[in-house]
C-alpha cells in the first residue's frame, strides 16, 4: 500500500485539479552536445498541471533544484507533441521542470502552467 503522507491530496487519489491557465515565456531545449545546456523552469506554486509542447524531442524532470537533465534515466517527450503532465507537489513548494533536447537540434518548447 502507498504511504500517503508523502503525496499531496491530489496526488494520493490521482486527481486533477482545476486551476489558473498561465502562459509561460517559450523556453529553448539546449544541445544534448552538453547536459549543463539543460534549461530550467521553476514553477509556481500553485501549478498541478503543466502543459507542455515541444518543437523537438526532450528529456525532462522534476526536481527540487536546478538539476541537469541524465539521458540514462530521465523521462521522454517527442518532438511536435503536446503532453499535459502532473506536477509531482510531493516534492514540496519549489519545483522545477528541467528539459534538454535528446539531439543537438534546439528547439521551442512552449509551457503553460494550471
Amino acid at each position: 500500500m502507498a504511504d500517503l503522507h508523502t503525496h499531496s491530496v491530489q496526488e494520493a487519489v490521482n486527481a486533477t485539479v482545476g486551476g489558473k491557465w498561465t502562459v509561460s515565456t517559450a523556453g529553448t531545449a539546449g544541445s544534448s552536445a552538453d547536459v549543463a545546456n539543460t534549461s530550467h523552469k521553476l514553477l509556481l506554486g500553485s501549478t498541478s498541471t503543466l502543459g507542455v509542447y515541444s518543437a523537438v524531442e526532450i528529456y525532462y524532470n522534476f526536481t527540487t533544484s536546478e538539476t541537469n537533465v541524465n539521458a540514462s534515466n530521465d523521462l521522454l517527450i517527442p518532438a511536435n507533441t503536446q503532453f499535459f503532465i502532473t506536477v509531482p507537489r510531493g516534492l514540496g513548494n519549489t519545483v522545477y521542470f528541467n528539459f534538454n533536447s535528446t539531439s543537438t537540434t534546439t528547439g521551442a518548447v512552449r509551457i503553460v502552467e494550471i
